[in-house]
């Protein structure tokens, strides 16, 4: 494995190499760069000798990723073909790289190109906003964007610290954070620009902080702003920032991630909130249905499904899928509820026609999506806070304690193998690049890839 380290705080600062009305109703390049002191984007040399050695030892990574632009990648998290990745790792085995991280953060790595990206924080009232690009063949950090918060917020174990996942929209990265900055760089760490939602809408309440991620849509990208305050759905223009239609929303608290769907030639977004389901048309953000009864539903984002969603609830018996009506505009259809199953931090994932998920108390779920009717359930090492992926044969649930427990994707529980990093600190976020799997802890990014290199850390 091996290991980078990130540069100090100064060496950060310096350097860093490294509306219409709604229908209603009731449900049961070898450069290395970085930040000047005047904001400028800077060069500094590389080891190149040592470069070149890595870059033998990661071939089998894979330079270019796939694509992983946005929170839980294409929607479902759920691929075939994933027999190139591995289901077993250790330090000292199929881990490619670890890579220190500046800052603290909670959100999943996006994947672009040959670079990961990742955010984070750092101060006491979190001064400082990062921003920080990774050469994913070779674990190294290639640069890192400070700003300043917009909100202070006291640093708290209770409050949510760079939760929001970025997203990437062709050549633009989008970061939000809970301090209301809203930022756009290019690939390569240009400030594009920047907008402070919390100076022009009002400053951000509530006890645990924003955590909702960045979501692309045909208008451009969304973003949801839903605490104790005013709350409201904005989109806005990625290679601008000027908005193109915000909608107020009743205040209250919810952490989920907006979800996009197409419908009858027409796309919309689903928003979990308030022990409801709503829909907003991506053209306008016009409210289109509201579909109340399914209390819980503020964590887990929506997961997509042929024609209709499954809404994850952390509470007993209100998990439910809906089918979408004729018509975008018709209010769906509660087709099943689960009866055991719970969905806590992590959102359903819907692999292979099973639904699987994890509750509260670290008990995995296997459903049939077509009825809801439990096919499985059994006790994981701990809670899930990062959202569980389907690779082929295999489920992968990720333990925020670090256990990575991968079990076989079907009708019985088969454990295949338990994973744990010596990599201190919780496991936040995953994302999937070309070959390999990228884990994110808080303050820490790790590649790990079937066939990697041999453990070179000293």
């Amino acid at each position: 494995m091996r290991t980078v380290l990130a540069p100090s705080q100064t060496d950060v600062a310096r350097v860093s190499c490294s509306a219409r009305p709604a229908r209603r109703a009731s449900a049961g390049d070898d450069r290395c760069l970085g930040v000047g002191g005047d904001g400028r984007l800077i060069e500094a040399p590389q080891r190149l000798a040592r470069r070149q050695f890595l870059a033998v030892l990661a071939t089998s990574v894979g330079a270019q990723a796939a694509p992983w632009r946005q929170f839980l990648g294409n929607g479902s998290r759920s691929l075939d073909g994933g027999e190139r990745l591995p289901t077993e790792w250790s330090d000292g085995h199929n881990v490619a790289w670890r890579a220190a991280v500046p800052g603290y953060g909670q959100s999943s790595p996006v994947v672009v190109q040959d670079r990961a990206f990742v955010t984070s924080v750092d101060g006491a009232q979190k001064e400082s906003l990062l921003v920080t690009s990774i050469d994913l063949a070779l674990g190294e950090l290639l640069w890192t964007q400070r700003i300043d918060s917009a909100q202070r917020i006291e640093e708290s174990d209770m409050v949510s610290t760079a939760a929001p996942t970025p997203a990437v929209h062709g050549d633009t990265l989008i970061t939000f954070f809970e301090t209301g900055n809203l930022l756009a760089t290019s690939l390569e760490g240009e400030r594009r620009w920047e907008r402070r939602l919390t100076e022009e809408y009002g400053e951000f309440r509530g006890r645990h902080g924003v955590g909702s991620s960045l979501r692309m849509c045909r208008a451009g990208v969304l973003a949801l702003v839903a605490h104790d305050g005013p709350s409201y759905l904005i989109c806005v223009d990625p290679e601008d920032g000027r908005t193109v239609w915000k909608t107020d929303r009743p205040d209250g608290v919810s952490w989920s991630t907006p979800t996009t769907v197409e419908h009858v030639g027409r796309e919309f977004v689903l928003v979990s909130a308030g022990g409801a389901l709503e829909a907003y048309a991506t053209e306008d953000g016009s409210q289109l249905w509201v579909l109340d009864g399914l209390d819980g539903a503020f964590i887990a984002s929506p997961t997509p499904m042929n024609g209709g969603a499954i809404i994850g609830s952390s509470m007993k018996g209100k998990t439910a899928a809906v089918r979408f009506g004729s018509e975008a505009s018709s209010v769906p259809e509660v087709v099943w509820h689960a009866q055991e199953a719970s969905s806590y931090f992590s959102s359903p994932l819907l692999h292979r026609d099973r639904v699987y998920m994890t509750s509260k108390a670290g008990i995995a779920f296997c459903l049939r999506s077509d009825t809801g009717d439990s096919v499985w359930h059994s006790r994981l090492e701990g809670q899930c806070w990062a959202s569980s992926i389907g690779l082929g044969d295999h489920v992968y649930f990720f333990g925020v304690d670090g256990v990575t427990d991968v079990v076989q994707a079907g009708d019985k529980f088969v454990p295949v193998a338990s994973n744990r990093l010596s990599v201190g600190g919780r496991l936040y976020g995953v994302a999937l690049a070309d070959r390999g799997l990228l884990l994110r802890y808080a303050k820490d990014l790790v590649l790990v890839a079937g066939g990697g290199p041999p453990d070179i850390s000293p």
